[in-house]
C-alpha cells in the first residue's frame, strides 16, 4: 500500500517549491538577500526583473505546471506510462499561454516545435532565435529532471519502474545521458520516497542508483559533453553532509557544485540541499529557494521528494488551498486518482 498522504505530499512539495522559487529566481543569493531582506521562507509576487514577473505570489511556473499537466493525463490513462500520453500532455501544456509562453525553456520549446512541425531549420540558424539548439550539447538542461517526481508517482514505489518512467517521458525533449540522468536520479529518489520504510540515506542511495542508469540509458540516444551527474551528486552530498550548518551548505553548493539550468549543477545541488536539511521538507525547498539562480527547478524538485518522503502533513496545512486556488489546480483530486491507480481502487 502506497500511503495517500506521500502522494499528496510530493504534488504540494513540488507545487510549493516552484512557486516559492519563482520569486528568486536568477538571482544570486547576495542578491536575494539585498532584496528581500535575507532568505525567502513565503510566497511572494515576482519581482519585475524575472521570468516569472506578472505572476501573483503563489503561482507556479514552467517547473510544476508541466508535472501536474502530464501527471494528469497519466492517470486519465489509468496510470500507463506511454510515450504517446506523454506526447499528447506535453503538447497539450504547450498550449496553456500562462506557462508555456512566458516560462518554457530552449530545449523543451524547441523539442515541442519539432512535435508540431514547426521547428526551425537548424542549418538556417538565426541568432536573434534563443530557442533553436546549435547541437545537442545545448540540450544538457533541467527540464528533463524538473517535471518527473509527479510522474514518478505511478512507479508505486518500484525504484527501476520509475526509472524506466522517467526515460519514456523525458527522452521526449531531452534525449542525452547528462540530462536523462538527472531525470532518472529524481525519479527513483521520489519512487524510493514513496515506500514505508523509506528514509533519507536510502532515498539518497537510490537518487545515485538512477543517476547512473540515466546516464547508462542516455548514452543510448545522445552522449554530451559535460561533467557526471553522478558524480557530482556525490559532490554535492558530501558538501551537505559537512557543511556546519544549511547556510553554508547553500553557500557551498552554489559555489563548489552550482545551480543553473544545467542538470548535471541543479540535480546534484537537490541532493546537497537533501542532506543539508537533514531530510526536512521545508528547509529542503527553502535552501532550493534561496540557493540562487535556478531556484524555482530546485526547489520544485527537492520538494517532490521531501514531500513524497514525509508526506503532506511535513508542509504547511494552508499551501494546498491556496495553490489550488493561485493556480486553477487540483492537486487534491490527481491525488486521490493516483492514489485509486495504485492501491486498485480505480
Amino acid at each position: 500500500m502506497i500511503a495517500y498522504n506521500k502522494i499528496l505530499g510530493c504534488l504540494v512539495g513540488g507545487a510549493t517549491g516552484d512557486a516559492m522559487g519563482a520569486a528568486t529566481e536568477i538571482r544570486s543569493r547576495k542578491q536575494i538577500h539585498e532584496f528581500f531582506g535575507g532568505d525567502v521562507k513565503k510566497f511572494y509576487a515576482p519581482p519585475k526583473d524575472t521570468y516569472a514577473r506578472g505572476s501573483k505570489a503563489g503561482q507556479i511556473t514552467d517547473d510544476f505546471s508541466v508535472a501536474y499537466v502530464t501527471a494528469r493525463r497519466i492517470a486519465d490513462n489509468k496510470g500507463v506510462v506511454t510515450k504517446a500520453v506523454a506526447k499528447k500532455a506535453l503538447l497539450e501544456w504547450s498550449e496553456v499561454d500562462k506557462w508555456f509562453s512566458r516560462f518554457a525553456g530552449p530545449t523543451t520549446r524547441a523539442n515541442i516545435a519539432k512535435m508540431k512541425g514547426t521547428a526551425p531549420d537548424v542549418n538556417k540558424f538565426d541568432p536573434a532565435n534563443l530557442f533553436t539548439p546549435v547541437n545537442m550539447n545545448a540540450q544538457s538542461s533541467n527540464g528533463a529532471g524538473m517535471k518527473i517526481a509527479p510522474v514518478a508517482l505511478f512507479s508505486g514505489g518500484d525504484v527501476d519502474k520509475a526509472i524506466k518512467i522517467a526515460i519514456t517521458v523525458a527522452s521526449l525533449t531531452h534525449p542525452n545521458q547528462i540530462a536523462l540522468a538527472g531525470s532518472c536520479a529524481v525519479a527513483a529518489a521520489t519512487a524510493c520516497a514513496m515506500n514505508d520504510d523509506a528514509d533519507l540515506f536510502k532515498v539518497v542511495q537510490a537518487g545515485l542508483y538512477g543517476a547512473r542508469e540515466g546516464e547508462r540509458l542516455g548514452a543510448k540516444y545522445h552522449e554530451n559533453a559535460g561533467a557526471s551527474v553522478e558524480e557530482r551528486m556525490k559532490l554535492a552530498i558530501w558538501v551537505g553532509l559537512t557543511a556546519k550548518d544549511m547556510d553554508e551548505a547553500i553557500d557551498k553548493l552554489g559555489s563548489l557544485v552550482g545551480s543553473s539550468l544545467a542538470a548535471n549543477e541543479a540535480i546534484p545541488a537537490v541532493f546537497g540541499l537533501m542532506v543539508a536539511a537533514k531530510g526536512d521538507t521545508m528547509q529542503g525547498i527553502y535552501g532550493g529557494v534561496n540557493i540562487g539562480d535556478d531556484t524555482d527547478t530546485i526547489a520544485t524538485m527537492v520538494g517532490g521528494i521531501l514531500g513524497a518522503l514525509n508526506g503532506v502533513e511535513s508542509l504547511p496545512a494552508k499551501n494546498l488551498k491556496f495553490l489550488e486556488k493561485q493556480n486553477d489546480i487540483e492537486l487534491e483530486k490527481l491525488a486521490k486518482d493516483i492514489d485509486k491507480i495504485l492501491n486498485g481502487k480505480a
